[in-house]
This record gives C-alpha cells, structure tokens and sequence, in this order.
C-alpha cells in the first residue's frame, strides 16, 4: 500500500463500533463480544515502503523480502509474456513459458518463507512468489473470462509499471 498519511482521518460515526449489541466471531470457538465498547488498540508496524522504494523498520515478519521477491517475480514473467508476445508465439505457448519458471501450481498453499522460518534466503523468497503466481494464473485459467489471451496481455501489462529502487535502510 502507497500513501501519504493525506486520507488519514476520525472514523465516521457509522464506521465506529457499535456501542450495544451484537457480536463478533471468528472461528468455531466464539469471538469478541461488541456489547462493550473497544477501550484501545495498538497498531505495530513492522516496516513501511516509502516511494522511492526505501524500507525503515524492524522488518521481523520479512516484509521487505517478500515485497521485493514478489516484485521480481511480476516483472520476470511479464517480460517473458511481452518477448512472447512480440515474437508472435500463441498464448498457451507463452503460458507454458511462464510455467517453466514458475513451476507448475501446487495443490495447497504455502506460507511465505519468513513466517515459516527466520533468516530465509532470498531465493526462497523468489521461489514462493513466482509459486504464488502460478497457482494464480491456474485459478483464473479455470474461469471462461480469463482466456489464455486475456491472461497473457493482463500479465504483460506488469510491464508497464516502474518499480522504484528498493532498498532497506539499517
């Protein structure tokens, strides 16, 4: 998320919470009873990305490396879908490219290497991403609205985003 604090502002008294009745749940085993009102609430950030793609933070839940991995990732297959597409290959071939980097999708969902372990390596962090997108080009494949066509020129749009220098700052 990119922002300057600008939209920040007191909550409308329709976005409060609500001062009797009601209860929240989460889960089988229950959850938050709202008949009380909320007395405080911490917010901790871990990092924040600047535009210019500077990082300040603790970054303990790796946030860092996995926006960057997943910012490679995007533009890695986007090239391979723009080179495809301007050499005239078909859709499902330039798809089929993709899955060679990416690798084929997987079955269950698999939590980014930082919240499965400390001290990742940045190479895991590549391989999650490029895995997230390709169980995310499977799903949409599923879809009638997503052709192999409109898939290919969604991705080589990533192309046209400029990503700024990222760096963290110690």
């Amino acid at each position: 998320m990119v922002g300057d604090n600008t939209d920040v502002r007191l909550p409308s008294p329709e976005e409060k919470w609500p001062s009797k009745g009601g209860v929240f749940a989460i889960g089988r085993s229950g959850g938050m009873d709202l008949r009380d009102p909320v007395k405080q609430i911490t917010l901790t950030l871990d990092g924040i990305f600047f535009l210019d793609g500077e990082f300040v933070g603790p970054n303990r839940e790796a946030l860092y490396e996995e926006t960057v991995a997943e910012a490679e990732a995007h533009t890695l297959v986007a090239k391979i879908a723009r080179e495809g597409h301007n050499s005239g290959r078909a859709p499902s071939q330039i798809l089929a490219e993709i899955e060679k980097t990416t690798g084929p999708a997987q079955e269950e969902y698999l939590a980014p290497p930082g919240a499965r372990q400390n001290h990742a390596k940045p190479e895991e962090f590549r391989q999650w991403a490029l895995q997230q997108l390709a169980e995310e080009f499977a799903q949409q494949r599923e879809f009638p609205q997503y052709s192999d066509e409109n898939l290919v020129v969604r991705i080589m749009g990533w192309t046209e985003t400029v990503l700024p220098h990222f760096r963290k700052v110690e």
